[in-house]
């Protein structure tokens, strides 16, 4: 069965071409000074539905060859003159919609092949951080898994190496995760449903707790009376951006600082709020937020680690899933992370 834009092009053709040949039946049998290629020249535009490429030159033959046999039959005008001169505008006007089409038909394909070209290559990157993903995350899970092991029986002057590389596998793992989910984003589909946004928090709190003790950060989670509604997300997105802005808090702050997450009811929905006592952004900084591998402190000189892919993936987690996710700073001042989720269920 058709479809309805294909019928309707096809139709539109069959038009085309009927109205181009009575055009050309009238133009043998009436002696008159009309421009009858202006009739012809949608017949050249026909040539768009066709596959071949010099389908456009050998519309605007044919139609040139029609303005021609015009003027001869059914006799050589009485203003010949002017007769010749329209029947040549009418042909110039063929042969250059004809051009126009064969144009616009090579600008097509090489954007086909463009197109094609473009599509590997994602292809072909999906791959390569499909393999890079699995060939270093079994090593660093292997890695820390001993790391692990070995601090059970470490003595002293042994724990704070095991430390370092606990600490350093982490980070690369997260790292890793990131820049997979950031370039993978487009190929997820999320699933908005009803989540317990207090339980969630509390996790992802409890989980980041060992990184803000071993900076010797208090990480505080405000509590929330009375309990706070459920909200519409997904489970996994909303996990992920919570994680980078409580992670991004831990790295910001300096030691003996403060991160405090809080949630609360505003009109436009429930209010995740990340605070943290760090050095804070100047405005140019902010704007630059959500920027893919921006970093405020970049080159050699960089205090802090990182690809800045986490506040990029967060932003448009958040984005996808219909929540907005915004920041304030001052340097000096700190920073604070909002989310805001719209509530349901």
């Amino acid at each position: 069965m058709q479809s309805p834009v294909r019928a309707w092009s096809r139709t539109l053709r069959l038009l085309i071409y009927a109205v181009c040949l009575g055009a050309f039946i009238v133009d043998l049998t009436v002696d008159a000074p009309v421009v009858f290629g202006v009739f012809y020249i949608p017949l050249v535009t026909t040539a768009v539905y066709h596959r071949q490429q010099s389908a456009g030159w050998w519309l605007a033959a044919l139609a040139s060859i029609m303005v021609i046999i015009g003027l001869f039959l059914p006799s050589i005008s009485r203003e010949s003159g002017i007769s010749l001169v329209n029947r040549i505008l009418s042909i110039v006007a063929i042969v250059m919609t004809g051009y126009l089409i064969h144009h616009e038909r090579k600008i097509l394909k090489r954007l086909a092949e463009q197109t094609a070209r473009a599509e590997a290559a994602d292809r072909a990157k999906s791959e390569l951080f499909n393999n890079l993903s699995h060939e270093l995350r079994t090593p660093l899970a292997a890695i820390l898994g001993f790391a692990e092991l070995l601090s059970a029986r470490a003595g002293p002057d042994q724990v704070a190496a095991l430390g370092h590389i606990k600490s350093g596998g982490k980070r690369l793992l997260a790292t890793l995760d990131n820049l997979f989910d950031l370039t993978q984003i487009d190929d997820r589909t999320l699933r908005v449903r009803s989540i317990d946004l207090g339980a969630t928090l509390q996790q992802a709190v409890e989980d980041s707790r060992p990184l803000a003790v071993g900076k010797e950060i208090s990480l505080i989670l405000a509590p929330a009376v009375p309990p706070p509604p459920r909200v519409l997300a997904d489970g996994w997105a909303l996990r992920r951006i919570i994680d980078n802005l409580v992670g991004n808090a831990i790295k910001f702050t300096e030691a003996g600082g403060t991160v405090e997450v809080s949630l609360r009811e505003a009109p436009e929905g429930l209010v995740v709020a990340v605070r943290d006592t760090g050095a804070g952004m100047p405005p140019e900084v902010l704007e630059q937020i959500g920027r893919q591998f921006y970093q405020a402190d970049s080159g050699f000189s960089r205090r802090y680690e990182g690809m800045g892919t986490g506040l990029a993936l967060s932003l448009r987690l958040a984005d996808a899933m219909g929540a907005a996710l915004h920041f304030d700073s001052a340097p000096g001042e700190g920073t604070t992370a909002t989310l805001v989720l719209p509530v349901g269920g």
